[in-house]
């Protein structure tokens, strides 16, 4: 079995496998968020929760472990740069599940994807109908993932339409990527509960 590195969160104190924690490096401009870890220099590691970060952005435990002195963000504004990054990243992998035609999008392709069996996650457009949510048919034998994420108009640019309210993703890699995007963001937005 392949060794998989591990990482300190300096907010929490515990130890984490490297692909469930954030990394931070300094840089001549302050901190930035290596979401795609290439970035050189001497990296931290957060939990991507709000508790961490609040601890991680507090008593200079950031600025200690970059070894620096540096300015750094508050925690609401970090924590917004990271809502867009982990948005962004969420949205291509959208994207690609398109271009790998693995996804189906809008009421009436979802609906025909989950009759077959296809869709891995299901994800729903904040300003989506519940009305509308409800009549989606869910097979019972199934446990189809569910997330609530972006606008109609948001997923309707990624696929040059107007509006789409609901998408599916087919591909069980890139669902199983979008869930883990997706649960980073609740821990955000929800502080982790």
């Amino acid at each position: 079995m392949k060794h998989q590195p591990e990482r300190t969160c300096i907010g929490c104190r515990n130890v984490f496998p490297k692909e469930e924690v954030l990394r931070i490096v300094a840089g001549p401009d302050g901190i930035a968020i290596d979401y795609r870890e290439k970035l050189p220099g001497r990296a931290a590691y957060v939990c991507p929760k709000r508790e961490c970060i609040t601890r991680a952005l507090s008593k200079d435990g950031l600025a200690k472990a970059l070894h620096l002195r540096i300015k750094l963000p508050g925690v609401e504004e970090f924590i917004v740069l990271l809502t867009a990054i982990i948005e962004e990243k969420i949205k291509s992998l959208v994207s690609v599940s398109g271009k790998a035609d693995k996804l189906a999008a809008g009421f009436s392709a979802v609906q025909d994807s989950l009759g077959k069996g296809r869709i891995k996650i299901l994800l729903f457009a904040r300003d989506f109908s519940e009305g509308t949510k409800g009549k989606l048919t869910l097979p019972a034998d199934t446990q189809v993932r569910q997330a609530t994420l972006l606008t109609r108009d948001e997923f309707g640019e990624l696929f040059g339409r107007e509006l789409v309210g609901v998408v599916g993703i087919e591909d069980k890699g890139l669902a199983d990527a979008v869930w883990r995007e997706t649960e980073r963001l609740k821990g955000l937005i929800n502080n982790g509960e």
